[in-house]
């Protein structure tokens, strides 16, 4: 990459960095790009050298993170279905609350915008899906597809409220504790495959 080539992409950056911020603490409508630019320290023609419009600034923002796949696959180390779900349910309340400003825009925008809604179930469905692939791989798995979808659907479900739509990610921990617990038995006792079958 060559020196002004990174300077564009490093003005990008921050352009996207302070709009992210903007948008979390005052919503989408009620910041201008004027002030973006203006808080990012570029001329205003340069947000729209980068962004043909403010909603295409807008998915850039919830469209250039981590994949949640990768994020969580790295994650989901141990044997059983209690280590990878530990591993899971931190990884993903660490990541969510790192990532709180996306988030936020994410939930809140999704509300009058297809396009935000469309991504945010996009994630969603790949964190389930990841989260069910990782705990169907445990040694100690025995409930059938169904249930570890299911248990899936509740995992990536609970840790997104507590962090992002209640921002509760601090006072979480026991709950979250309590639901792995909940999850593991139901995964592997044979009850929850005799139910399940």
């Amino acid at each position: 990459m060559t020196a002004h080539a990174h300077a564009r992409h490093t003005k990008r950056q921050v352009i996207i960095e302070t709009a992210e911020r903007l948008f979390a603490e005052h919503g989408y409508d009620a910041t201008s790009t004027a002030r973006i630019a203006h808080e990012a320290g570029v001329p205003s023609g340069l947000v729209f050298y980068h962004f043909a419009t403010k909603l295409d600034l807008l998915l850039a923002i919830v469209q250039e993170r981590p994949s949640p796949s990768e994020v969580l696959r790295s994650a989901a180390r141990g044997r059983t279905v209690r280590r990878r779900l530990q591993a899971i349910v931190a990884t993903m309340a660490e990541e969510l609350e790192h990532d709180r400003a996306a988030r936020i825009i994410v939930f809140r925008e999704a509300q009058g915008r297809p396009e935000i809604a469309e991504r945010a179930a996009e994630l969603f469905a790949e964190a389930t899906e990841t989260v069910a692939d990782v705990l169907r791989g445990a040694d100690d798995v025995v409930a059938g597809p169904d249930r570890v979808q299911a248990a899936a659907e509740l995992v990536v479900s609970r840790v997104f409220l507590d962090t992002v739509a209640l921002g509760q990610a601090d006072t979480a921990a026991e709950r979250h504790e309590a639901m792995i617990e909940l999850v593991a038995d139901s995964l592997t006792s044979p009850g929850g495959r005799a139910q399940q079958d």
